[in-house]
């Protein structure tokens, strides 16, 4: 299992991108302007994947990036192991876990229907 998070590239005040976060994720509209006004710093999705909750976090990765994809808001993706905890990593090495959008995809697909 992996973990992995997601935050907006960039600084945005995008109304609603936050909107989308509070209907979707159930984040209050201020905390959601705020995480993407914080930009790769506003981590604002976590999930662990391959859990027993696997098909939920995956339709909700699925609709983070369609809803941001349409808005051309870009994201980075943050993927650790599952035996490594959040709180250990420090934010100046975040960089060293990036992936790429199509990465993260991939491993949805290749495991779709697994965990129905």
């Amino acid at each position: 299992m992996s973990k992995i998070s997601i935050a907006a590239a960039n600084s945005t005040s995008d109304i609603e991108a936050a909107k989308f976060l509070h209907r979707r994720l159930k984040m209050s509209l201020i905390g959601s302007q705020k995480k993407l006004a914080m930009g790769d710093k506003g981590l604002f999705y976590t999930c662990e994947l391959f859990g027993n909750d696997h098909v939920e976090r995956e339709k909700e990765i699925r609709d983070i990036v369609n809803f941001f994809r349409s808005r051309k808001v870009p994201l980075i993706y943050i993927e650790i192991s599952s035996n490594q905890n959040w709180g250990d990593i420090k934010a100046e090495d975040l960089r060293k876990y990036y992936v790429e959008e199509s990465s993260v995809l991939n491993v949805l697909d290749e495991n779709h229907g697994f965990f129905e």
